[in-house]
């Protein structure tokens, strides 16, 4: 089934999606592994990952695409994939929903911030004008070459206007077209109890460590009535913080000895992941 098809089919179904952030293929394959039904590919985190960048909308589309494909090609499960501002005008918008909706993707989240775009967590923000975004909305509908494919909405206007002006996005940008809608950064519990309560589609709620939203548990999201819970580069800064713990054991102990299972994958559990066997096999199989 389209990867679409199955995320719509898990929207209607009842709670909540929790999609851990992946940057990776192989990432993708671990959090597959783990039993996640969805998978998020942080903007932020390819640009901290691949690129060494903060989230600033310094990758390019085609560079996106490139890593997003990657990452698709190595999971089965839906993918809601950050596209930023769609990188330019509607028309820009247009081709870029051309070219991401190709993959099967499941989904992909467009944003209202005026360029350059930035984490929603970060500061001075500014975003494009109601109408300016619906035209975006509706650029993405038209490019579309998949009718599966999910489009999430976000608006950043909470830093910008508040939570009155974003309510009002949120709700012109579902008219529009927009299948789910995103309100970044709300401030308070009582903001986020307006979120669900008045829009007229599902909502999305992304949770940063230290960021600016409560970090509620995801059964107080639900009671809330959130349908999605993004936690987008957790699995990012834990794999750094492994990496450091690793490697200052390096330079202590002069060795990695005794350190599998403790500080780093085994390594046939490394080779299950990157599917060793399978091309073992095939390399028999054309000998």
């Amino acid at each position: 089934m389209k990867k679409g098809k199955v995320l719509r089919e898990l929207l209607r179904q009842e709670g909540i999606i929790t999609a851990p952030g992946v940057t990776t293929p192989l990432f993708a394959r671990v959090a597959e592994e783990r039993g996640f039904k969805v998978l998020f590919v942080t903007g932020a985190g390819l640009a901290n990952m691949n690129f060494g960048l903060p989230d600033y909308g310094l990758v390019t589309m085609s560079e996106n695409l490139e890593l997003v494909k990657r990452i698709n090609d190595n999971t089965d499960l839906p993918l809601i994939v950050d596209i930023d501002d769609g990188y330019g005008n509607p028309m820009n918008v247009y081709r870029t929903l051309r070219e991401f909706s190709r993959l099967d993707l499941g989904a992909v989240i467009l944003e209202d911030q005026k360029a350059p775009k930035r984490c929603g967590h970060f500061e001075d923000h500014v975003v494009i004008p109601i109408p300016d975004m619906v035209n975006k909305i509706k650029a993405a509908r038209e490019g579309s070459l998949d009718p599966d494919l999910v489009l999430f909405a976000r608006t950043d206007a909470i830093a910008v206007n508040g939570i009155e002006d974003a309510l009002e996005r949120g709700k012109a940008y579902a008219e529009a077209g927009a299948d789910v809608i995103f309100i970044e950064a709300p401030r308070t519990v009582e903001q986020m109890a307006r979120i669900p309560r008045e829009m007229p589609v599902p909502t999305l709620i992304n949770l940063v460590e230290g960021g600016k939203t409560p970090m509620l548990k995801n059964r107080e999201l639900e009671k809330l009535g959130f349908k999605v819970v993004l936690y987008a580069n957790a699995p990012l800064k834990a794999c750094i913080k492994g990496m450091q713990n690793l490697l200052d054991y390096l330079l202590e102990n002069g060795t990695t000895d005794g350190c599998d299972g403790e500080l780093m994958i085994p390594s046939p559990e490394r080779h299950e992941l990157t599917h060793k066997q399978f091309y073992m096999d095939l390399q028999r199989r054309y000998k």
